[in-house]
């Protein structure tokens, strides 16, 4: 018989992030290859992602906070916009504006706890977009969709502005209206300065712009760094527009990401970020970047939905073929790079929402009941998430048989443990401490890997420190 010895070894099961671009057979044991509910923390995993029930604010310099209210029974909600509005006595009068699936709309007040109000003879269908404007002096929320005209609201009176085309999306820039037409018509158009009401089109004050390449449809139009970017499914335009129309300067100046998502681009401080066929890119306005380079394949691209809040970029989204439905929200923060998933949630639209004394991006379930918003809670909507890690199963690096002798960590709450090893998984309960708890394993196996769960709300877990032994012959 050959001589067999021992190799004792030590390493450390990290959680720098999730990564999805190597084969799990090479994956270094720093990374994740699921990370369901976790959030990575400067190499501490936590609970820190999750949805609250959404709220309003008081004015300043109250701190205090109110839950907006549950929408009225029969009244789903399919969007929510943003509707800026200062009083006559100049008080700020904010609004969440609710678009319901019956076409009709809804409102409750930001900064004071009130009922939803219908906004009376006001019904749009199809799929809406919203900017906001300040007309002769008034704040007023224009409304359109590519099924209906373009409507104004002052305070709670819409208007019809039946000369408009119908508009897929609406921006403001150079104190223009500026609105993309797809299908037969696809087009930018844009209102005469300041006068959302005029679309007659001249040289002087209302005109459009066509296209009619192989750059697909308009999707959206972004104002951004003093241009108007024209994002169409296969390229994004460039639109310099100063003051008369004959000096406005179109220009190409991006097509080689496959197709772009248009509910996925966002306004991302100084940069807009969308996500194409090739995943998640970063445009300053000249350059397109790949981010996000581990973020999983999606499914059914066209349902994603995109929003921005300080420093992270949210997008709901099927990450796992499921059910024909969103079930995760992925979060990319910039400042160090990491992706957070929470998922088994079907969050049909994220909007981001910013107001004088507050920030939030608002969450739409499917199921159109009340509004959620993005937190780092470790709950949905005052449940805790069930929690889930799983690191590489692999063979370190060595096809000898090893044997896991035990793993310590601390945890701040209860999890459960599981070792991998070849086809076997052993599970072990550990309890919340402050200290570091070691658990003795004792089994062996070629292929090696660890599984963490847990459903407690403030989860906060180190990195595991593995003792093994390697057989050597």
């Amino acid at each position: 018989m050959k001589d067999v010895s021992v190799a004792k070894s030590k390493f450390r099961v990290g959680f720098k992030g999730v990564v999805n671009t190597s084969d799990e057979s090479v994956t270094d044991m720093a990374y994740a290859v699921k990370a369901h509910n976790f959030a990575f923390d400067d190499d501490v995993l936590t609970g820190s992602i999750g949805i609250d029930r959404a709220q309003g604010y008081y004015p300043s310099p109250l701190v205090a906070r109110h839950d907006y209210p549950t929408p009225p029974t029969n009244s789903k909600i399919k969007n929510v916009f943003l509707y800026r509005r200062l009083t006559s006595e100049g008080k700020h009068d904010d609004r969440i504006v609710a678009h319901l699936e019956n076409g009709h709309f809804i409102y409750t007040p930001i900064y004071r706890t009130a009922d939803w109000h219908e906004i009376e003879a006001l019904n749009i269908g199809g799929e809406v977009s919203a900017v906001n404007y300040n007309f002769r002096g008034d704040d007023v929320l224009l409304l359109s969709s590519d099924e209906d005209a373009l409507y104004i609201v002052n305070d709670a009176h819409p208007l019809v502005c039946g000369s408009a085309p119908k508009f897929t999306s609406l921006t403001v820039h150079n104190e223009r209206v500026f609105g993309s037409v797809n299908g037969s018509q696809n087009q930018v158009w844009f209102s005469d300065d300041f006068n959302p009401v005029n679309w007659s089109v001249s040289s002087d004050e209302a005109g459009y712009i066509n296209f009619s390449d192989e750059c697909g449809e308009v999707i959206k139009v972004v104002s951004f760094l003093n241009y108007l970017y024209i994002f169409r499914e296969y390229g994004i335009f460039r639109l310099t527009a100063y003051g008369e129309q004959s000096e406005f300067m179109l220009k190409k100046v991006f097509t080689d990401t496959g197709r772009i998502v248009k509910h996925s681009i966002e306004l991302c401080g100084d940069k807009i970020v969308f996500y194409a066929d090739e995943g998640l890119f970063a445009f300053d306005g000249y350059e397109v970047t790949r981010i996000a380079k581990e973020l999983m394949p999606l499914n059914r691209t066209h349902l994603a939905y995109g929003a921005y809040l300080e420093d992270c970029y949210y997008l709901a989204c099927d990450i796992l073929e499921d059910e024909g439905h969103n079930n995760a929200v992925v979060r990319y923060r910039f400042s160090d790079k990491s992706i957070s998933v929470l998922y088994g949630y079907d969050v049909r639209v994220l909007k981001s929402v910013r107001v004088h004394n507050g920030s939030q991006v608002l969450c739409v379930f499917s199921s159109g009941g009340a509004l959620g918003m993005m937190s780092e809670s470790g709950k949905v909507m005052g449940v805790p998430t069930l929690k889930e890690y799983a690191s590489p199963c692999n063979t370190l690096s060595s096809p000898s048989v090893k044997t896991v002798r035990k793993v310590s960590f601390q945890t701040d709450s209860p999890v459960t443990l599981r070792v991998r090893t070849d086809d076997k998984v052993y599970e072990r309960k550990v309890g919340g401490s402050e200290f570091m708890q070691t658990v003795h394993v004792e089994k062996s196996g070629r292929k090696i890997g660890f599984e963490l769960s847990c459903d407690c709300e403030h989860a906060r877990i180190s990195p595991l420190v593995v003792d093994i032994d390697v057989m050597q012959i």
